[in-house]
């Protein structure tokens, strides 16, 4: 309320200065007067997105029980003004766009992401990990599986053609842990690719559960070692730019921060979580299991929902939708999170890196960064989950852990970052 007495204080002045300089002048009346709208409409800007306009009947509960009809439309009102103010640049970012510049963040609100040179492959979900480490001619692979029935594990070395060189079986100890040193096959191809399947048997069919991106290829000496991404450079370069923590903590209009209902189902979920990192493992695994992916949607010209309120009510979304319900939930509890926009390798009908998709600008994929203990961590919910909504049915599926909290130069091999979105 104190800008709607500036605005009445404001209005009083320039009506007696309008007195003292020259009332019967129409052109200083008019002048005054439109200096006095250009401020109006800049006072109801700025107070359309503040938290005494959205929650307008928590601020004032007589009028929230007397007259709900007018509170509910202040709060309306405000909300769809937000929508519309979201998007206007102030005045530095402005310049910045025409200077082509990144905007200045000031030094006590930077979150400076530095990539650990020396960590391994993969380095996620803690009770739930594979790492690899070559090794000249022999290749070492190690990790903890999260339930018995992920028990058995198959590693399958292929060649250049995409024939099947060996299949080497692994089984998890009685701690769900496993860890074995293989010889590579012999081949005179100059790279080998590198699929690990697991199941509840250590025969049949195997579902690929981590991943088949790792690529074998000749060092200097003829040696192996693992191929980096083609993108990795470009990944680290944005990965460790500076960011505004309390950029990745505003309400927008689609990350719905603040609202009663993305609140609660937060702390909820984290109400017997003591640390951040666990609090966003339990966001993560509600999305996953909660929501469906809109396969339906793509193929129609039916938009799906990108709003947090409308998410949670749909249970469905494509990727936007749910790096914007993971940002909200996690603004909501005050964990900084950055929605990622980028280019996502095996999306259409690309099957690898080529020279024009590394060069690409287009974006076809969202995720996440979470700011928690001191780094920002790489959470893409929409690959972990595997539900989805395909020909009107709902197949539920089993929550992954492989891009939560994913490694740099693991996610590198499919993910290429573009955007760091701050008014989503």
């Amino acid at each position: 309320m104190i800008y709607v007495y500036i605005l009445h204080i404001s209005s009083y002045f320039l009506y007696n200065s309008c007195l003292f300089i020259g009332c019967f002048d129409m052109k200083k009346i008019k002048k005054f007067f439109a200096i006095l709208l250009i401020l109006a409409i800049g006072i109801a800007v700025i107070n359309s997105q503040t938290d005494f306009f959205l929650n307008f009947g928590s601020y004032v509960p007589y009028l929230k029980e007397n007259c709900p009809e007018v509170t509910e439309s202040v709060s309306a009102l405000s909300e769809r003004l937000s929508r519309v103010t979201d998007y206007i640049p102030t005045p530095s970012e402005l310049m910045a766009m025409i200077k082509q510049e990144d905007l200045p963040i000031d030094p006590s609100d930077v979150a400076v992401n530095a990539y650990i040179q020396n960590s391994p492959m993969l380095s996620f979900y803690p009770n739930e990990n594979i790492s690899m480490i070559a090794d000249y001619d022999r290749i070492q692979i190690f990790g903890i599986v999260g339930s018995r029935s992920k028990s058995n594990l198959i590693a399958a070395f292929i060649d250049e053609n995409g024939e099947t060189l060996e299949q080497v079986s692994i089984t998890a100890n009685s701690e769900n842990s496993f860890n074995k040193t293989i010889s590579i096959p012999k081949t005179n191809g100059s790279s080998v690719g590198v699929d690990v399947y697991t199941g509840d048997k250590p025969y049949g069919q195997f579902e690929s559960w981590v991943y088949n991106y790792v690529k074998l290829v000749r060092d200097g000496n003829g040696g192996w070692v693992i191929e980096q991404s083609p993108v990795f450079e470009h990944n680290k370069a944005m990965y460790e730019k500076d960011k505004s923590i309390k950029e990745a903590l505003k309400y927008t209009a689609s990350v719905q921060s603040n609202s009663d209902s993305i609140i609660s189902i937060a702390e909820q979920l984290t109400a017997d979580k003591t640390t951040d990192y666990e609090k966003v493992l339990a966001l993560h695994d509600w999305i996953c299991s909660y929501m469906y992916y809109d396969v339906d949607s793509l193929a129609s010209d039916e938009a799906p929902p990108y709003y947090a309120t409308d998410i949670v009510k749909s249970r469905k979304a494509v990727c936007l939708g749910f790096a914007t319900l993971m940002a909200s939930l996690c603004r909501s509890i005050d964990i900084p999170c950055n929605v990622v926009s980028g280019y996502a390798l095996g999306v259409g009908n690309d099957t690898a890196w080529t020279d024009t998709s590394i060069a690409t600008d287009e974006q076809n994929h969202a995720w996440n960064e979470v700011y928690v203990d001191g780094r920002w961590m790489i959470v893409d919910t929409t690959w972990d989950c595997a539900n989805k909504i395909e020909n009107g049915e709902m197949n539920k599926g089993e929550v992954s852990h492989l891009y939560f909290d994913a490694n740099l130069q693991f996610f590198s091999n499919n993910h290429k970052i573009l955007e760091y979105s701050k008014r989503r």
